[in-house]
């Protein structure tokens, strides 16, 4: 009688953590700190401790210092960043456990920004409601290595593509070696997704966001919420690819300061009226826009704090900067552009991170709009250096939840049937001798997903044109071809993309308002008599459904 080993190779653990960045090792170092005797394995496509975002970000993490106010904070991002959609209790509780949260990080080898004394060096930027601490680039590695020394397990090159189920619970997950092709079957009584959301490879930065785990997720039944908050636009240096934070003076071909015609009061970030009047500048004939950099430097002065501190950090915007010549001259005053980088995290998930399935979490990026902390506004909600931050708060949840769990799961069952099935659905592009290139297919979804008309000034005629065309990509999918396990991992990248651009739009359909980062052309007030709620989707039978939760206003402090 055949076996999984027939199948493929199989491996057991209790924990499974699928991706290896800040949130999915932060999981295993806490679980395994606070339950060492559970067996954590962390599973990731490249390369445990270089994967994700975190070391190719700008170093900063949210914080909200001693000498910052929890009540008035939660209070302004209610008001004026997440428009009354966020849960609220998770927001006071993360607003709290951020300062610990980066002490901890400190004790585990991460090089953070201190004062003379030793204490975390938090600058109040973008708004004095909140701080920011500075980390390394390198801050990875040194929880690569804190996650070896308590015992977690690590497996590289390994593309997971599907989740197991077993009695309604997911009882592990199988997936593929991107090198040799070898084919794996984990079992584990606890699963964690920590691989990331779904950025449709169009920044460098953002490139790895795929959405693996959230279509998994989605195909095996997990709800989703707050699926329109994931159309992030931001500013881009066109000299180089920078992002422009905190800048306040935009000069467009007139010599103008847009800034003050399109922004009332201040603002932590750049807002959705800012990003729409920069369009409307260009396209009304006052283009380029450029922005003025020595206000910004003089104004934060960042690096002349922390240089010193984070070397890394500093090598990394010199190592950039010199790449500008290949482009021009560097300018103190260069173009900008709008640069869409998608930040698509819907997984709904409770306050221990756990999703609507048994036996599955969800941490980091395949959940931040899920949890609905930030509220209606897709990441980085206004809050630069939240997204590690999120990462970390809800991987030091998620880890130890998903260990206690273990003792009273059932050693996982899977079915051999089920699993051959799915081995066979997923080496299908590479039995065909032609085809489709998953490339082909990424590209058309970038076609519909990037444009500002389909996505960040959206309308009922232009959304539903955008569908259309993304379900004639989906109609494509099974001609898909691969030659070697690298293309292999495109093909299932780019069918995870179609679930995340079609579930973006029908959700962004449904909310017939405008509020926060979604923003309708057809509907441009707020309509909070009608719109207090989250909208949730789920697969059932085959298709895409879409339901409404009231936000439980209520039981909240603060009320929009």
């Amino acid at each position: 009688m055949a076996g999984l080993e027939d199948l493929g190779e199989v491996i057991s653990t209790d924990v499974l953590i699928l991706g290896g960045g800040i949130g999915g090792l932060t999981a295993a170092i806490k679980a395994k700190e606070e339950f060492p005797d559970v067996d954590v394995l962390l599973v990731d496509k490249q390369t445990i401790g270089w994967s994700g975002k975190a070391a190719k970000g700008g170093g900063a993490l949210w914080v909200l210092a001693p000498d910052n106010n929890v009540d008035e904070f939660v209070k302004y991002h209610v008001k004026d960043i997440g428009f009354g959609l966020e849960d609220q209790e998770l927001l006071y509780s993360y607003a709290r456990e951020t300062y610990t949260a980066i002490e901890q990080l400190a004790e585990w080898g991460v090089k953070v920004t201190k004062d003379a004394e030793g204490k975390l060096d938090a600058l109040k930027v973008f708004y004095p409601l909140w701080s920011i601490v500075g980390v390394d680039l390198d801050m990875l590695l040194s929880l690569r290595v804190k996650a070896r020394k308590v015992g977690a397990k690590l497996l590289n090159k390994v593309q997971v593509v599907e989740l197991l189920k077993r009695d309604g619970r997911v009882a592990g997950a199988v997936g593929f070696n991107t090198i040799d092709g070898r084919f794996y079957i984990f079992k584990a009584k606890s699963t964690i997704l920590a691989n990331g959301g779904c950025n449709y490879r169009v920044l460098r930065m953002w490139a790895s966001g795929c959405g693996d785990g959230i279509a998994a997720a989605y195909r095996a039944g997990a709800e989703m919420r707050n699926a329109e908050f994931g159309n992030f636009y931001d500013f881009v240096r066109k000299d180089n690819g920078h992002h422009v934070v905190g800048a306040q003076i935009f000069l467009n071909a007139l010599g103008d300061n847009i800034y003050e015609r399109y922004v009332s009061g201040q603002q932590p970030d750049h807002p959705l009226a800012l990003l729409l009047g920069v369009e409307k500048e260009v396209n009304e004939g006052r283009g380029p826009v450029c922005v003025e950099l020595s206000q910004l430097r003089e104004r934060f002065s960042i690096q002349a704090r922390w240089g010193e501190k984070r070397p890394n950090w500093g090598a990394f915007y010199e190592h950039q900067d010199s790449k500008i010549p290949k482009y021009g001259q560097p300018s103190p005053r260069p173009e900008i552009t709008l640069g869409f980088h998608g930040e698509f995290s819907p997984i709904k998930v409770d306050h221990e991170m756990k999703t609507s399935l048994a036996g599955l979490w969800a941490i980091g990026d395949t959940s931040w709009a899920g949890s609905a902390w930030p509220g209606a506004v897709p990441p980085p909600a206004k809050i630069r250096g939240s997204g590690y931050m999120n990462a970390v708060l809800s991987g030091r949840r998620a880890g130890p939840s998903a260990a206690r769990s273990v003792p009273k799961a059932a050693s996982p069952e899977v079915d051999y049937g089920e699993v051959k099935r799915l081995k066979e659905n997923m080496f299908a592009p590479m039995e065909r001798n032609k085809g489709l290139l998953p490339d082909d297919v990424i590209q058309g979804i970038q076609e519909v997903i990037v444009p500002t008309k389909y996505n960040l000034r959206r309308r009922k005629d232009r959304m539903e044109e955008a569908l259309s065309r993304v379900e004639k990509v989906q109609q494509k999918l099974p001609e898909l071809w691969a030659k070697d396990g690298h293309g292999l991992g495109k093909c299932h990248e780019a069918r995870s993309m179609t679930v995340c651009a079609e579930m973006n739009f029908r959700a962004a359909l449904m909310r017939t308002e405008s509020r926060g980062g979604h923003y309708r052309e057809d509907y441009p007030e707020r309509d909070d008599k009608n719109w207090l709620k989250w909208i949730i989707v789920k697969q059932k039978a085959g298709k895409m459904v879409l339901s409404t939760e009231p936000v439980p206003i209520d039981k909240y402090k603060v009320k929009p």
